[in-house]
Order: structure tokens, then sequence, then C-alpha cells
């Protein structure tokens, strides 16, 4: 039993969100807001979460027909001392974006942190989006537009899922994924 596997799915009964289709979410969010320089920072490479979010994050511009500009791709590492660096090369950088989806919150935050370091305004000057809706997104300032992965009802399929298992019936969906939700605050608007 695993929730939210590393490799993916596998033999052992899996429980997990759809990464991929909340990338898209995030990504279209910006897209319909009228963005079109839109950095990502991506997760750790050897977790297909991340994977599937830069593949989300890619489909959505490549459906715009916007072509991915290496220059707007950064890796955070799911981890806010990496992207925060990584924030502050994309936001220095010749032609920064207008807008960056980060592949979680902390990433996200991480990004909000950097872009006040050098004096630009969220969401006037950059719009964030994250990924995950942990507490901290909400209480951020300014709050955080997130994709929502539904971290209790994973826990609870899982459970569920465990006991069944254990008590020797049958399991028939082997692997579950749950639907993701954007989260729309107040960290994205229309660029300037």
């Amino acid at each position: 039993m695993a929730v939210d596997p590393h490799t993916g799915p596998s033999d052992l009964v899996t429980v997990d969100s759809d990464n991929l289709r909340g990338a898209r979410l995030a990504t279209q969010h910006l897209l319909d807001l009228g963005h079109r320089r839109i950095g990502m920072l991506t997760g750790r490479p050897d977790l297909q979460s991340a994977q599937l979010r830069e593949q989300g994050y890619r489909a959505a511009l490549r459906d715009a027909d916007i072509a991915v500009e290496p220059d707007l791709v950064r890796v955070g590492a799911y981890d806010p001392a990496i992207a925060v660096a990584a924030a502050r090369e994309l936001l220095t950088g010749p032609g920064r974006p207008t807008a960056v989806f980060a592949a979680n919150d902390l990433s996200a935050i991480a990004t909000i942190d950097a872009a006040g370091d050098l004096g630009l305004r969220v969401p006037e000057d950059l719009s964030v989006v994250g990924f995950d809706n942990v507490p901290e997104s909400a209480l951020c300032t300014p709050p955080l537009t997130t994709v929502d992965q539904p971290i209790r009802l994973m826990g609870q399929r899982a459970v569920e899922m465990l006991v069944d298992l254990i008590r020797g019936a049958d399991v028939p969906k082997r692997h579950v994924t749950l639907a993701t939700e954007l989260v729309v605050r107040r960290s994205t608007r229309a660029p300037g």
C-alpha cells in the first residue's frame, strides 16, 4: 500500500491525486488571465508527481501555442531554500516571467518572498500559483492561488483499501487517482 508513490502505479495498491490535470489547471488559469511568459519551478526530478506537474505545465502551454522557454523553467525541488534561489534567477534574468507556477506551495511561497525582496509586488507585478493547498497557502500574503490535492481523502481511501486487504477482500482497483481542483485566491491577476 502506498499513498502518492514516488514512482507511480506499481504492483502495490496505491492512492494519489491527478498531478497532470492539476498542473494543467494551474497553467491554464494563468493563460486565461492573459499571461504568456509563465515560468515554472519544478519539483524533485526523481518523483513522478513532479514529472507529471511539469508535463501538465508544458501541455497547457503547448495547447495555447506557446513554446516552453528553457530559461523560464528552474528546479525548485519541493524545497523552499532551493526554490527561493531558483525564483531569484527567474525574476532577475532577461525577459522575466509575468507569472510563475510552482510545483508545490512552499516553493510558491518562497517565490512570493523572493519577489518581495526584489521589489516586485504579487500579484501586481507577478502572479504566482502553487500546488497542494497546504494550510500556509491561505495564510501567506497575499493568499496563494493553488491546486488542491485532497490529502485527507487520499489518506481515507488508503485506509479503506488497507482494511479491505487485511480482511482478504478483493480490491478491484489497484490504483486510485483522486481529482485535483484549482483554488483561486489573491496571488494571481491579469498582467499589468
